[in-house]
């Protein structure tokens, strides 16, 4: 299993290459599974920062790539070396409602 620590958004596109190359698939054939285009597929594949994040996590939801726990939904061998995140290291976590303002 690759563990990459998505830091910025080239990140991201490194594990949609590593999926779709491992799933020997085309960024045209990827783009036709998900129905965005092709282009789309390049742009989060070379890390463009523009791109919409809920249709980002859409995409990798769809292919079932878990970006926090470190693996992949699904049997193959193949899925589950294309990924991905691990939390990093432990510190201590922070209420996010203690911080947000009211």
């Amino acid at each position: 299993m690759i563990s990459i620590r998505i830091t910025r958004p080239s990140d991201i596109g490194a594990v949609l290459r590593a999926w779709r190359d491992d799933h020997r698939m085309s960024q045209v054939d990827l783009a036709k599974k998900l129905g965005v285009s092709q282009r789309w597929v390049s742009h989060v594949e070379n890390g463009k920062p523009t791109l919409q994040l809920g249709l980002v996590l859409r995409v990798l939801n769809e292919l079932g790539i878990d970006l926090f726990a470190g693996a992949t939904r699904g049997a193959g061998a193949e899925a589950k070396s294309a990924v991905l995140a691990q939390s990093a290291p432990s510190k201590r976590l922070t209420d996010i409602d203690s911080i947000v303002d009211d």
